[in-house]
Order: structure tokens, then sequence, then C-alpha cells
């Protein structure tokens, strides 16, 4: 099996004498076995406890020559310059308070985006492409993926691109992206994307990881930031054609990452169905647009009912995001989905929720809205044809 042109970061640090919720020595290397036992390019952090055992690990697996480990102190990562600040900023405004975090937890947590940083800058392994994995993947990764196999992990790095992948898990309201919002926002811990596991490209991964790098430190010296996750609000919005999103819930997080192929139910109506109340008609549009084309491409194995709702909800987006794609889209349902008995006797109940957006169609464009869609369905077709990166 080839390497991935893939270099991921990761860190393990043992914060045990910090911080009493955290894991002991021995439990913090274990949950790394399963990272550990992969054939890809690794850039590790750690301290003085952490890396001879990790080294004494991939040494024995055979991993060596594909690994650059780096020895450092808590003190000397670049987010620790603001530890007496979050000290403060948790005594004074915590509402998610968790046991199991403390200040140095989080900052070494925010640390991961200079990690990754720092690596695209080194290149050690000189490869095109990068990433961030958390190390405690828990025993066969079952914290980001199910029915684990080793190959998944490389088969994904192989099918990357030079975007900024990351998987979203939730919606939350763009409202909180204002600064007079901030303290609502951290009043509770909001589900935005899996902060877990992203790749990126060398240029594009340089611009959004600085800028979750400043995200970081305005948030911080507002006086919040519990969690790195929360910063990927402002990213998502801000950088719309440069990250490529994925979909799902923490546990399937690898198994969907190129593509949905686990628990589309929890896709569509707690991601998909939430950007349409709020009307984020683009991203609505984008994520069903992922739905169906996994749909048609035998990808998943769902039920008639659950696939109608997609198709609907797909036209739906597009009338008010790409209102020239809704022909096309028309048309797709019909020759590629409406061809099984069963799929169209559900969809034909539903039909009713399309029909008034297909008539205003026809009403606003008219003949011209035809023949434009016509050509938006030609070109459709010519990029489907073309290789995918």
């Amino acid at each position: 099996m080839a390497i991935p042109d893939c270099t991921l970061t990761t860190a393990c640090f043992c914060l045990k004498n910090e911080h009493d919720g955290a894991r002991s020595l021995s439990e913090t290397i274990d949950s790394t076995n399963s990272l550990l036992k992969l054939p890809l390019y690794l850039v590790i952090y750690g301290d003085a406890q952490t890396i001879p055992l990790l080294k004494e690990r991939r040494i024995a697996y055979g991993f060596a020559s594909l690994t650059v480990f780096i020895e450092t102190t808590l003190s000397s990562l670049w987010s620790f310059q603001y530890l007496e600040k979050v000290r403060r900023n948790r005594e004074l405004y915590f509402p998610s308070r968790d046991a199991r975090t403390s200040a140095e937890t989080h900052l070494v947590t925010c640390n991961k985006f200079t990690f990754v940083l720092e690596t695209i800058e080194t290149n050690p392994f000189q490869t095109t492409r990068f990433g961030w994995i958390d190390a405690f993947l828990g025993k066969d990764t079952v914290k980001i993926c199910e029915n684990y196999e080793p190959r998944i992990i490389p088969w994904t790095l192989s099918n990357i691109s030079e975007m900024f992948h990351i998987q979203v898990l939730n919606v939350c309201d763009k409202k909180y992206k204002l600064v007079e919002n901030k303290h609502e926002f951290y009043s509770q811990y909001q589900w935005v994307v899996c902060g877990g596991f992203f790749t990126c490209g060398m240029e594009i991964g340089h611009k959004i990881l600085s800028r979750l790098n400043q995200i970081f430190v305005e948030t911080t010296n507002m006086g919040y930031g519990h969690g790195e996750e929360m910063f990927y609000l402002e990213v998502l919005d801000e950088f719309p054609n440069e990250i490529s999103t994925s979909y799902g819930d923490y546990g399937q997080m690898l198994n969907n990452f190129i593509y949905p192929s686990r628990n589309l139910h929890y896709i569509y109506y707690f991601i998909l169905k939430k950007y349409m109340e709020r009307e984020y008609w683009r991203e609505a549009y984008t994520c069903s647009t992922a739905l169906v084309d996994a749909i048609e491409n035998h990808l998943v194995n769902e039920t008639p009912e659950l696939i109608a709702h997609i198709l609907i909800d797909h036209y739906i987006s597009a009338y008010y995001y790409v209102p020239a794609q809704c022909n096309a889209i028309s048309k797709k349902i019909e020759s590629v989905f409406l061809k099984n008995p069963e799929l169209k006797r559900v969809f034909d109940a539903e039909h009713y929720r399309i029909e008034w957006y297909r008539n205003s169609i026809r009403e606003i464009y008219g003949q011209a809205c035809d023949q434009a869609c016509d050509q938006a369905c030609d070109q459709a077709g010519d990029q489907s044809n073309k290789p995918k990166p």
C-alpha cells in the first residue's frame, strides 16, 4: 500500500500533574495505539514523558521512518502565552464547565492550528496535503468511526483535495459571529464541527489555520473560549469556496469524510433540515447535493421515505440558492430516481411540497428558464464526467 500524500499532525501530552481529571501516563499512551499502528506520515508533539514511549511503540510497529517526534514543554507552546487569561476567563464565566478539562487541556487543544502550521512550514515528508488527527482515538477508533478497519484512514487521506476539509456536526445561528452575541454563544457548548480530524492543502490551510488562531486570540481576549470547535462558526462562513464539508456525528467522522455513507437520518434531520429552517440556502444546497450524489451512486442504503424527503428538500434548496438548476434537478429526479416504483410512490405522495416552487420557477423565468436549465443540466453532466481529485 502506498503511503498517502498527506502529513498528519497530532499531539500527546501527559497533563496529570496539571489536572486531576486528566488521563494517567499509561492511559495516555494506550489511547494513541490505534494511530501509532498506521502507515502514515506523522508529526507527533509531546513532552519528556510521552515522546520516549510513543517513539518506542512507533519503532516497534515499523514506522519510525514515517514519523517526526517533537519533544517540547507546555510553556513553550504558542497558545500558552494566554494561560493566565484563560484561567481568569474560566473563573469569571464558564457555564459549560466540565471536570474533564482544564485551562491547560483547552490550550493544548487550541494549539492544534499552530501545530499544523508548523508542519506545513517544515514539511518534513514533502507532501502536498496536511491534516490534524486527535491522538486519543480509543480502541479501534470507536470515537470517530463505525466498523473501523485500519485501511480507512489511509484510504481517506488518499482521496482528499487541497480544500480545507472538516465535518459539520450541527447548525448554529450565524448571529453568534457578532461580538455582542458571544456571551450567549458561550452560555453552553455549541456543537459546530467535529474538530478531531481535518485536512488541507498548503496555501488554503495556512490561510484558514491562521484565521482560526486569530479567532482564538480575539475570543480569549473577550473573556470566552472553552474549546476550539466553536471557532469554526466564523470560518465556515468566511471561506465557503475553500472549505469542503462532510456531514455527520462524531461516531461517523471517518465513514462520512469523503462522502456520506452512514447515519443519513442524522444528517437529514439535524443538519439539512436545520439549514433550511434558518434559511441558510447555500449550505442546505451543498449538503443536499452531497446526499443526493451518495444516493445516486449507490453509496448508501436508505428507506424510500428518507430518500424522497432528501430529493424534495434538494429541489427546494436549489430554488432559493441556484434556481437555474431546478429544471435539471427535476429531470434527474424523474429519469434516475423515480424509475424505482416504490420510491416513486413515496415521492408522489410528498410531491405537493414542491409544486408551488415548480410553478413559481415557470412563472418567473418562463421559457428562458427552461433553456437556461437545459444548459445547466448539460454542464452538470459534463462536470460529473470529470475525474475527482
